[in-house]
């Protein structure tokens, strides 16, 4: 699998980004890559499942259901791909209290099929696709909970 990961600073508490990482608003902050919604009752929590769209400028096309696999309200969440997705992926978000607010960081996982061809063109093209996401998102992230 290839692991990417991105971590930022951001000026608030980790209550607020935490509540706001796993609500709707997260579509604002995917912006122009993907977006997502809830499809599971009740508040998110271990067991939950959200589906996901990929946009037209994301590298990775298609759509997805991942569960929510760990859950640490304020601190940590771990979603994978639920059984029988075409795709295997898996996103980790972290977040620890600083002197100034909170590091927030982000980790994606991903393994992409085809084997030779399917890692060749992720070292050419996925994975820089998915870092540039990656930093978009924490930018914006930033951007909507400081102002």
């Amino acid at each position: 699998m290839t692991k990417v990961t991105k971590s930022i600073e951001i000026n608030s508490p980790p209550e607020k980004i935490f509540a706001f990482m796993i609500s709707d608003k997260m579509n604002d902050i995917w912006g122009r890559w993907m977006e997502g919604k809830w499809t599971s009752n009740g508040p998110v929590g271990i067991g939950s499942v959200g589906h996901f769209v990929a946009k037209p400028d994301f590298k990775i096309k298609g759509e997805w259901d991942e569960e929510v696999t760990e859950f640490e309200e304020n601190k940590k969440f771990v979603m994978k791909t639920v059984e029988g997705s075409k795709m295997k992926l898996g996103v980790t978000g972290l977040l620890e209290p600083t002197a100034k607010g909170t590091k927030v960081t982000y980790i994606d996982e991903y393994q992409v099929p085809y084997s030779v061809f399917g890692k060749l063109m992720d070292k050419l093209v996925l994975r820089k696709d998915t870092e540039k996401f990656m930093e978009e998102v924490m930018n914006n992230l930033k951007k909507a909970l400081e102002t």
